[in-house]
């Protein structure tokens, strides 16, 4: 991998309540996609060091879309959406639990060097790496991570707990951002004329129509598109499968929804739902 053009800086720098809270506040305080990109970029170079960070967010079908990057050759990015992407445990991991995980410690010390994370970080001249998700609305609604372009030995601890706070305040900004769920109309459809005009509905809205129910249909946009397709009778697989996330994630989406309408389980959730006005 060419040269970056950067320093390294010591991997467990001293970072300071105040720097820390002042990068927190940067991101919390974006109101737009573009300065939410900079910010965090600009923010995990200063508490991580040298690292290559990518950004995605999750489209109306809920795939994984890449929308910036720093430092990161596109042909890497090309390959991890193409050849890994899909089967990444550590992915399905962060988004099941919602926390910030580092690959070396995600894996561990026997199984790290032996695991699909670490071939092609080191095939693109990285090293080691931490992912976290960005949560909108009660929903996983993105995913970052960060790549170490000098090897420094592992993320201490100390980072992994620095890019978490990094995570949750670039959720606070995408909730804000995502306001009447116009987010994922003006980024995956970056040609329309006025993202506030009300008659632009977002990509959710047309997930499996054929069922109508008011309960339904004041559901938060994932909880909706999971819902629907549990109404339909399919299974958690299909469900995940069809919006392209992980079993967890739907199996917490259907928890949740249980617990929101007291249903004592599925075929329980599933009359609630198509009877709840």
């Amino acid at each position: 991998m060419p040269s970056v053009g950067v320093r390294p800086q010591p991997a467990t720098r001293e970072v300071s309540a105040r720097e820390l809270g002042h990068a927190a506040l940067r991101i919390a305080d974006c109101r737009s996609l573009a300065t939410l990109k900079e910010a965090i970029f600009d923010q995990a170079s200063a508490l991580l060091g040298a690292v290559a960070t990518g950004l995605y967010l999750f489209d109306g079908d809920g795939r994984m879309q890449l929308i910036g990057s720093r430092l990161a050759p596109q042909g890497f990015l090309d390959e991890y959406e193409r050849e890994f992407a899909k089967d990444d445990a550590m992915l399905d991991h962060i988004l099941a639990e919602r926390r910030s995980i580092d690959g070396f410690r995600f894996y561990g010390p026997a199984h790290w060097r032996r695991s699909g994370n670490y071939d092609i970080l080191r095939a693109w001249g990285f090293y080691h790496n931490i992912g976290g998700v960005l949560v909108a609305d009660g929903e996983v609604a993105g995913a970052m991570f960060v790549a170490s372009v000098h090897d420094q030995g592992p993320f201490a601890a100390i980072q992994v707990q620095r890019f978490e706070t990094l995570c949750r305040a670039g959720s606070l900004a995408l909730a804000t951002i995502r306001g009447r769920e116009r987010l994922w109309y003006q980024a995956f459809n970056p040609a329309a004329a006025d993202w506030n005009d009300p008659g632009l509905g977002p990509p959710q809205a047309r997930v499996n129509d054929s069922i109508d129910g008011s309960a339904i249909d004041r559901l938060p946009p994932r909880a909706r598109q999971v819902a629907r397709l549990l109404c339909d009778g399919r299974p958690n697989k299909a469900i995940a499968g069809q919006l392209g996330i992980s079993v967890y994630t739907v199996k917490e989406h259907v928890h949740n929804l249980c617990r929101r309408f007291g249903a004592r389980n599925r075929t329980d959730l599933a009359q609630r739902l198509l009877t709840s006005h």
